[in-house]
Formats: structure tokens, C-alpha cells, sequence
């Protein structure tokens, strides 16, 4: 039977030519003021099921927020997010951790906002991708519109 693709391993030997990130020495160098800031408290991650709001989970999700909350409109990247996380050894949800599966821009979350916070830390990482939303006017108008215009009324 042939093994698993080791995807990190992969990354480091044919894309970035190297076995650790980047940030590796500044996240040493910082763990203790990080998690002094980070242990405890109450976040939101908005677009949290893309790639990008992904890894920033599971990257603070090492320094225990003690609430989480995550709004996308991706359901099925919602569950695999959930899915992953409480698959990994090296972090864990908080006890206090939910996902919504709603637009930013709603008036929905507007309230899922005002019920759930306050918040100490809020990361926004909803986008529509430019590469595959310049394809016509209506792609590049919901791009508009979410990346753009629907951030300005967020309370």
C-alpha cells in the first residue's frame, strides 16, 4: 500500500526549500508575550474557513483563547475546520467555540456580534478571491461588494 503524502514535508522540500516557517524564531522568540495576550480571551475570526482564516485558527488556537467564534459563509469549510482542528495533537478547541455559517454582511451577524462579544480580538479574513471573481462584471461586483463595501457596517 503506498503511504500518505506528508503535505508539510512536501511544502518544505519542493515550494519553500526549507523546514520551518519563516516566523519560526519570532514565534519562539514571542510565546510568552503571545500567549499573555492571547490565553483566555475572546475572538472572532471572520472568513475563518478559507486558507487563510484556517491557519490563523490553528495557529492561535496554540496560545488557548478561551472563546472562539468563526463566521463564513463556507458551511462545508466550517466542518472540515471543526473536523481538523479536533483531529490535531498539537491544539484544541476552547469549550467556548462556535461556528456560524453566515455572511458578514448580514444583518444576522450584526446580532451573532452583539450576543456573542464583546471581543478581544476580532481577525477578518473574508474575501472573494480576485483571480477567479474578474471573470465577468457580476463576479467582479460580488468581489466588490464583500471585500470592499459590506466591512464598512460591521459594529
Amino acid at each position: 500500500m503506498k503511504a500518505l503524502l506528508d503535505l508539510e514535508q512536501f511544502i518544505a522540500a519542493k515550494v519553500t526549500g526549507r523546514k520551518e516557517s519563516l516566523l519560526a524564531a519570532d514565534l519562539e522568540n514571542y510565546k510568552d508575550e503571545l500567549f499573555e495576550r492571547i490565553a483566555g480571551k475572546s475572538v472572532l475570526v471572520v472568513g475563518g474557513a478559507g486558507t487563510i482564516g484556517s491557519s490563523y485558527i490553528k495557529a492561535l488556537l496554540r496560545y488557548k483563547p478561551g472563546k472562539l467564534v468563526v463566521a463564513d459563509i463556507n458551511e462545508n469549510g466550517l466542518t472540515e475546520l471543526v473536523r481538523d482542528c479536533r483531529s490535531r495533537n498539537d491544539v484544541s478547541l476552547p469549550k467556548n467555540f462556535i461556528s456560524y455559517p453566515i455572511n458578514f454582511g448580514d444583518k444576522v451577524f450584526e446580532k451573532v456580534f452583539m450576543n456573542e462579544g464583546p471581543f478581544d480580538i476580532v481577525a477578518n479574513f473574508a474575501a472573494h478571491k480576485h483571480v477567479r471573481s474578474e471573470k465577468d462584471i457580476f463576479s467582479i461586483e460580488a468581489m466588490i461588494d464583500n471585500n470592499v463595501l459590506e466591512g464598512k457596517e460591521v459594529p
